[in-house]
């Protein structure tokens, strides 16, 4: 039996929204700490709430369409129920002006999307980097690439690898 090597690019999607996934991991970090007062978790907040944006929008768009298409469709659609959640958690967090409610929202949320990242990043990025060719892969980087340049050009948001963790 053959063994195929897996390859890897700058521009595999795979590579990409796990590159994303490092200042969303740092801003988690920041949002669940029983250590960090309201101040510190409403300013990682909104440097959060862009990010998953620009990183969430072009993930469905792109990897869980394509998932969908390779059967794992239960696994692209559990992406996207994950994405709605944190969607309308982020919505909430928005409108929400009581400081304790604030607290308890932004910690669920960071939870939520830590849970959704370690999932990705242990089981469904590598079997899809597994199953899907490297060239599919960077096509889809390139597209997904393409979707976050589009929303940053709407002012739509910033893509995380653009933005800084300076709060």
């Amino acid at each position: 039996m053959a063994v195929r090597k897996i390859q890897s690019n700058p521009e595999d999607i795979v590579q990409l929204i796990l590159n994303d996934h490092i200042l969303l991991k740092q801003l988690i970090e920041i949002m669940k700490s029983d250590d960090a007062d309201f101040r510190v978790k409403k300013a990682a907040f909104e440097k959060f709430a862009p990010a998953l944006i620009a990183h969430a929008k072009p993930e469905e768009q792109t990897l869980y369409i394509k998932m969908k298409e390779e059967d794992h469709t239960v696994e692209g659609l559990e992406g996207d129920v994950e994405h709605a959640l944190a969607d309308q958690l982020c919505e909430e967090l928005k409108r929400t002006t009581d400081r304790d409610m604030f607290m308890a929202k932004v910690k669920v949320l960071a939870e939520l999307v830590e849970h959704h990242i370690e999932e990705e990043e242990e089981e469904m990025l590598p079997e899809f980097k597994h199953d899907i060719p490297l060239e599919e892969r960077v096509d889809l980087g390139m597209q997904y690439l393409q979707l976050q340049g589009e929303l940053d050009a709407q002012g739509d948001t910033d893509s995380p690898s653009e933005r800084s963790l300076n709060l």
